[in-house]
């Protein structure tokens, strides 16, 4: 009599009790004295859940992993564990080895910065093939004998991959992903734009903004609140607590580095807080608050004092109308500074950051705003390396797009005597990898299906705190749902 649970009915579990034969084998060089019968898709040697109930455990651990398939289980309800599970996946067959025509290969990160792996995909069922333990050549050369069939390689432009095709599959063409030849344009742009920002700067100096009149333009002149700034109150109340945290840290016994780790302070605020009263820090801290509730109005009082409103006394009482909290003596100091000329000037224009320049650059024009197409004509007329790495950048971008490789030769002349430096370098870089990139700009396969399934792989090694041996990991992978 054997007992097999199977899949749960109507919310219950459901236990089968089945009674089968046994045979005995009368040879007495047989190793197997006695055997039971087997039911063909119900039973299986030395198991106590029937076939059924198998693939259901190993569906709910492809899903969610070991752990919180063991909690999901319970739910459903089916009674078994964390171990029982990866058990039921680890147990699971590889895939059927089929004919790959179109592979791609990218590297994975087991330990980002320390170790890495490499995942090998059928581009055109978009499926993973296989894993491998690292990313070496060798390793990759002996994958890659063991399949002559493959006709076309998609890689990203890391040497090590077309090194090792080129070894293992001479015949097969390479193709470098597009997205990583855009990818390493723009961060030639970006470069420019970092080299460039000396002439931004100068430019943005002497940009004069033109007066606002208008009383909305105005208004506009006042800065926002700062939402970090908080009311007199709580920042007293603040100052208190942090003089009787320091304090008491150090009536234990703590050092004055130790207290500034614990609490995130500088270690000269803790020793400020340490040697000074606290009644003169309080003070401190109302004195220095009306400053701060000037500072957005900095620019209006400036605007209305080259305007020739030069009364601190009618100044304040504008600002106080528009919202301002502190003190009238505040606004008198400051505007004596001003009728002096020691007040810190203007702030010149903000500069893009070279990050948002080259996002603006790489985008399609269409796409960008007004104002951002506004500030990028502003950049571009100050800089004209910046605006020929844009006129490079879009022409590539088109070949890209409209896999126009055979233009790629008369785009390669102009960037090596007309680009800027980096740009040059992407370019002789490019010439390194000359026949793969064709290929990348003219075929239509890429190694987009390759990246999904890396980002995949960084779901299922987070899922599983990164605790998964190398073969649990390439199980589920690679694993087709039941």
């Amino acid at each position: 009599m054997r007992r097999l649970a199977d899949r749960p009915l109507g919310g219950r579990r459901v236990l089968l009790r089945l009674r089968v034969r046994r045979f005995f084998c009368d040879n007495g060089l047989c190793s197997r004295r006695t055997m039971a019968e087997q039911v063909p898709s119900l039973t299986a040697r030395y198991r106590r859940r029937t076939t059924a109930l198998a693939r259901m455990v190993q569906a709910i651990g492809l899903a969610v992993g070991g752990r919180a398939g063991a909690r999901l289980a319970g739910y459903l309800p089916v009674r078994t564990s964390r171990d029982v599970i990866l058990g039921e996946l680890r147990r699971l067959p590889d895939p059927a080895s089929a004919q790959v025509r179109v592979l791609g290969i990218d590297e994975f990160a087991f330990r980002k910065g320390a170790t890495y792996g490499t995942v090998l995909i059928d581009v055109e069922t978009r499926r993973p093939i296989d894993l491998l333990p690292d990313r070496t050549a060798d390793t990759v050369i002996s994958w890659l004998a063991d399949h002559p069939e493959i006709e076309v390689i998609c890689r990203d432009r890391s040497s090590t991959f077309s090194q090792a095709a080129a070894r293992a599959a001479p015949d097969a063409i390479q193709v470098a992903d597009r997205w990583h030849l855009l990818h390493s344009l723009a961060r030639a742009v970006e470069r420019t734009a970092h080299q460039h920002r000396v002439c931004l700067r100068k430019d943005a100096e002497t940009d004069q903004p033109q007066e606002p009149s208008d009383p909305a333009s105005l208004a506009a002149l006042i800065g926002p609140p700062d939402p970090s700034d908080p009311p007199d109150g709580q920042l007293l109340a603040r100052v208190r607590q942090w003089h009787s945290d320091i304090h008491q840290l150090r009536e234990r016994g703590w050092t004055i580095s130790r207290i500034a780790d614990r609490l995130g302070r500088d270690r000269k605020t803790v020793r400020h807080y340490l040697t000074t009263d606290l009644d003169q820090i309080l003070a401190s801290a109302r004195e220095r608050r009306p400053n701060g509730h000037i500072n957005r109005f900095k620019p209006y009082l400036q605007h209305r004092f080259r305007g020739g409103a030069t009364n601190a006394a009618a100044l304040f009482r504008e600002i106080r109308e528009r919202g301002y909290r502190g003190s009238r003596v505040v606004v008198t100091k400051y505007i004596a500074t001003l009728r002096a000329g020691t007040a810190a000037p203007e702030p010149a224009r903000p500069i893009p950051s070279p990050r948002r320049i080259t996002t603006w650059i790489m985008r399609h024009p269409d796409t960008l705003t007004d104002s951002q197409r506004d500030q990028l004509d502003s950049i571009l007329d100050a800089c004209p390396d910046l605006a020929t790495a844009r006129d490079l950048a879009h022409e590539f971008s088109a070949i890209a797009r409209e896999r126009r490789g055979q233009d790629l030769t008369s785009w390669m002349t102009r960037a090596l005597d007309q680009g800027p430096q980096p740009v040059q370098g992407f370019a002789a870089f490019l010439q390194n990898d000359w026949d793969a990139v064709v290929n990348g700009l003219t075929l239509p396969w890429s190694s987009g299906a390759v990246e999904g399934q890396v980002t995949r792989i960084k779901l299922i090694k987070r899922r599983s705190y990164g605790r998964a041996s190398f073969a649990l990991l390439r199980t589920l992978v690679l694993a087709q749902p039941p």
